[in-house]
């Protein structure tokens, strides 16, 4: 059996989309794969089930990033060949991280591309970077879920009161979140293609049964991972292992070799929503958000 010769990194791969993408990925000999979760006693436990490494992450905190970064430099891996930014959450009602801000830009954005800039100077050319969205970014898609937010980085990241519902509110803040991903994707490959590192969104499609609804009700919880199943037979509708494996194709297949700025359904290249494509609201996002991010370490070294 060949030696593992390049490193691959999937957050949130305790469960659901992230497992089954590491899963498929550690099948091949050439790649390490290192799994996040924030248990880190059970990301090690799930990471020895597939043969891959498991590290301690929390996106919604940066000395939590600082610290797996550190760790993962430390660690006797082969380089860094490619990034999955998986990890995601969706609430019922308004959150707040520790540091104050509204929990899901946080997580789903913030911390992601945190953690992308933090890596870079430690990437090894060629190299890729997936960012998972989803289909609710696009209000011209009937997914049942309420259009993103217009709003700059640190009205997402510092939220008025809202006038809605809190349930709807934060189903809000999820598909502005998935927008973001976009938009930070489309900006970092023009950004890194000098660097030879290729930056690609991925829309795994609904997949009922995953963590996502862990805030919800008990019934709607239960609902989420029983009845809603039987979806799977309806257009759209995605297992994770099935998902998991595009994903895990699209982050180390030999033809997707140079492939940038991409949004992908599947294995299909397709085009996203039109407020994903508008390059300056792009730049702002992503200028903000290194803005937010340099408050947020400032505090953390205070």
């Amino acid at each position: 059996m060949a030696s593992s010769d390049r490193t691959m990194v999937v957050t949130g791969g305790t469960s659901g989309l992230g497992y089954e993408c590491a899963r498929n990925l550690a099948r091949d000999p050439r790649n390490r794969v290192v799994i996040t979760g924030r248990d880190v006693n059970r990301t090690r436990e799930l990471a020895a089930t597939i043969g891959a490494h498991g590290l301690a992450l929390d996106l919604s905190s940066r000395p939590s990033v600082g610290a797996f970064v550190t760790e993962l430099v430390a660690a006797d891996l082969p380089p860094l060949a490619g990034l999955v930014c998986n990890a995601g959450v969706q609430f019922t009602r308004r959150s707040l991280t520790v540091n104050g801000m509204e929990a899901t830009f946080d997580t789903n954005h913030l911390g992601h591309l945190g953690l992308i800039v933090d890596l870079l100077a430690h990437f090894s050319a060629p190299a890729r970077i997936i960012l998972v969205s989803s289909g609710t970014h696009d209000p011209e898609q009937f997914t049942g879920m309420p259009h993103p937010l217009r709003a700059t980085a640190r009205e997402l990241a510092y939220p008025p009161p809202s006038t809605e519902s809190a349930q709807r509110d934060a189903r809000r803040r999820y598909t502005t979140s998935k927008l973001a991903n976009l938009q930070t994707a489309y900006h970092l490959a023009c950004e890194l293609a000098p660097r030879e590192i290729t930056v690609n969104a991925f829309d795994p499609g609904l997949m009922p049964g995953t963590g996502l609804a862990r805030d919800a009700s008990a019934v709607q919880r239960l609902g989420w991972k029983t009845i809603a199943r039987a979806l799977v037979v309806l257009p759209g509708v995605r297992t994770p292992r099935g998902s998991g494996a595009d994903l895990a194709w699209l982050v180390a297949a030999p033809d997707r070799e140079g492939i940038t700025g991409q949004y992908l359904v599947g294995r299909t290249p397709v085009r996203s929503s039109v407020a994903s494509y508008d390059e300056p609201a792009q730049q702002a996002l992503y200028r903000d958000s290194v803005e937010l991010l340099a408050e947020l370490d400032a505090q953390a070294d205070r």
